[in-house]
C-alpha cells in the first residue's frame, strides 16, 4: 500500500489529494490510502473538509480498519507515534518519502527515510517508488502534480453552489466586470514572520494597471480590518472600485476560495489558498505572485 499524509486547512487538504489521485494513476500495483489520523488526534483549523466543499470520495485510512484499530491507531498519534511508526513497529515493511524536514515533528519515523533534493522540486518518479508499503509526508503545492491530469482535476474539484445572499450577490459582482482578487495573509504568517510586505501588493496593482485600467478589487483576507486601515500603502485605494469581501469564517472559509477562483485576476499570496484558487480558475487573465507561478495570460512575478 502507499499513504499519503492529510493535514492542515481545506488548500493543503486538495493539494495532498491531488498528489494522491496522480499516486493513483501512476501506480495502479498498489492500493492507496489518505491518512486522515491528524483529524481524529487533535483540532485541525476546520478540520476534514474534501468531501464537504467538493464531494470528492477518497479512499481514507480510517475507513479502512476496524474501529477498535483505528482507535488504537489514534491514541499511539495523540502520544505523538505516527501512522508510519506504527506500522514500522508491527514488523511491516515500509519507507517513507519526505518532502520537507517536518516530518520530525508530525510523523517522526524511525525507518528508512528517502528525502526530496532540492527540496520542492516536481519528480513524479516518486510516484513509483518499488517497495511494498510507502508512507508520503508533503503537501507538494506545484501546479506541476495538477497539471499531470489538470482536466480530471478540474472535473473532479468542483464548488458547491452558493447559499448566502451575500456570497451570492458578491459572485455577481466578480463575474459583472474585470475583477481582480487580492489575497492578503495575515493571522499565524504574522507569528511565523513570512506575511508579505505591503509594497509587493503595491507593486503588483503598478503591474495590474499597467495590463489593465477598468478593474475592480476584491480584497480577501483574514484581516479585513487591518486591510482596510492600510489601504494606502497596499495600494488599494487607487482601484477605480475597492470590495472588502466578509462574512465566510469558520466551516464558510472556503467561499473565499470559490469566489476567488471566479475573479479574472488574482494578485497572491504566499499560501496554498490563493495558489490554488489560481490553478481552479478556469478564465484566468492576470495573476501576480512572489514566486514564478503561470497560472493564466498576464502573469508576472513580483
Amino acid at each position: 500500500m502507499k499513504i499519503q499524509q492529510l493535514s492542515g486547512g481545506l488548500a493543503n487538504q486538495v493539494f495532498q489529494y491531488v498528489f494522491y489521485r496522480c499516486g493513483e494513476m501512476a501506480d495502479k500495483s498498489h492500493t492507496w490510502y489518505l491518512d486522515d489520523s491528524a483529524y481524529f488526534a487533535g483540532n485541525v483549523h476546520n478540520g476534514y473538509e474534501l468531501e464537504k466543499v467538493f464531494g470528492v470520495k477518497p479512499r481514507l485510512l480510517s475507513q479502512s480498519f476496524e474501529a477498535d484499530v483505528w482507535k488504537e491507531y489514534v491514541e499511539y498519534r495523540k502520544r505523538g507515534i505516527s501512522v508510519p511508526e506504527v506500522i514500522l513497529q508491527c514488523g511491516e515493511d515500509i519507507v517513507m518519502y519526505a518532502e520537507t524536514d517536518d516530518y520530525t515533528m508530525t510523523n517522526p519515523f524511525s525507518g528508512e527515510i528517502y528525502r526530496m533534493t532540492p527540496p520542492g522540486n516536481f519528480y513524479p518518479d516518486i510516484l513509483t517508488i518499488k517497495a511494498d508499503n510507502v508512507y508520503y509526508h508533503g503537501n507538494w503545492v506545484d501546479e506541476h502534480w495538477f497539471e499531470l491530469h489538470k482536466d480530471v482535476f478540474l472535473s473532479e474539484l468542483q464548488f458547491p453552489e452558493l447559499k448566502s445572499k451575500q456570497a451570492v450577490k458578491y459572485l455577481e459582482e466578480i463575474e459583472s466586470g474585470y475583477s481582480v482578487a487580492v489575497h492578503i495573509r495575515r493571522g499565524d504568517y504574522l507569528d511565523l514572520g513570512i506575511n508579505l510586505a505591503t509594497n509587493y501588493y503595491k507593486e503588483a496593482i503598478d503591474r495590474l494597471e499597467v495590463y489593465r485600467k477598468d478593474y475592480e478589487l476584491f480584497v480577501f483576507s483574514d484581516d479585513l480590518y487591518w486591510c482596510n486601515q492600510h489601504a494606502s500603502e497596499l495600494g488599494l485605494q487607487r482601484a477605480p472600485k475597492l470590495t472588502y469581501v466578509s462574512g465566510n469564517f469558520g466551516k464558510d472559509s472556503y467561499v473565499d476560495l470559490q469566489l476567488m477562483s471566479k475573479c479574472k485576476g488574482l494578485i497572491m499570496s504566499n499560501s496554498a489558498f490563493s495558489y490554488l484558487a489560481g490553478l481552479l480558475n478556469r478564465e484566468l487573465d492576470f495573476c501576480a505572485g512572489p514566486d514564478a507561478t503561470d497560472l493564466g495570460g498576464g502573469t508576472d512575478e513580483i
